[in-house]
């Protein structure tokens, strides 16, 4: 890259930079021989907490996780199931799950096996030089009956295009506009981005 261009475009080099140092960052996994022993295959996923600045990042990431456990060998408890017997509890959302025990949500649910996840990131910048998607998710599942975390698990999804040509930045930023707004209306933002990150956080999980 040209000397002058690190001078002309300091935003554009600083997500460069700062993405190129993400993408070394690879997943943490933890498997306990505890979860090979446990005779109930279900798995409740629930509420995902929500570190992104995207509103219906939690609600897509928890879909394709539950999903992921399905391709795995397990079954999840219906999401809308798990929703309305968590607001008995008092739970409507990720981030107040850290305040009640595993072992009542357990016995709310009628499961021991509980998901827990957090989105680290869902961003779609869209800069015209630089196009950036990340998705990020940690995924960690808990025994209710023992409080043991059995599995957990990270995973990112990303793609970086940078252009230096003017017209091409130009080109892909209007390309870019549309295919958000088509991913808005499908309700499958970040499609790509936020699959691969699923995948990736469950990859280490022992199939059934």
């Amino acid at each position: 890259m040209p000397l002058r261009l690190f001078r002309q475009r300091p935003a554009v080099c600083a997500v460069f930079l700062a993405v190129a140092c993400a993408c070394a960052t690879g997943g943490a996994y933890l498997v306990s021989p505890s979860l090979r022993a446990s005779a109930d295959p279900r798995v409740a996923v629930l509420p995902f907490d929500n570190q992104s600045t995207d509103i219906s990042a939690a609600d897509i990431m928890r879909r394709l996780a539950a999903e992921g456990f399905v391709k795995r060998g397990y079954t999840h408890l219906a999401l809308a199931e798990v929703d309305e017997k968590l607001s008995g509890l008092g739970i409507s959302e990720g981030g107040q799950l850290p305040g009640v025990k595993p072992a009542d949500i357990g016995k709310a649910l009628g499961a021991d096996l509980l998901c827990y996840g957090d989105v680290e990131d869902f961003t779609f910048q869209n800069l015209g030089f630089v196009v950036r998607k990340s998705a990020a998710l940690r995924v960690k599942l808990v025994s209710a009956s023992t409080g043991e975390t059995l599995y957990e698990g990270s995973g990112s999804g990303k793609d970086l295009k940078v252009y230096f040509n003017k017209d091409e930045a130009k080109a892909a930023f209007v390309e870019q506009l549309a295919v958000k707004l088509v991913q808005n209306i499908l309700k499958t933002p970040l499609k790509r981005e936020a699959e691969a990150a699923a995948w990736k956080a469950l990859d280490r999980l022992p199939r059934r």
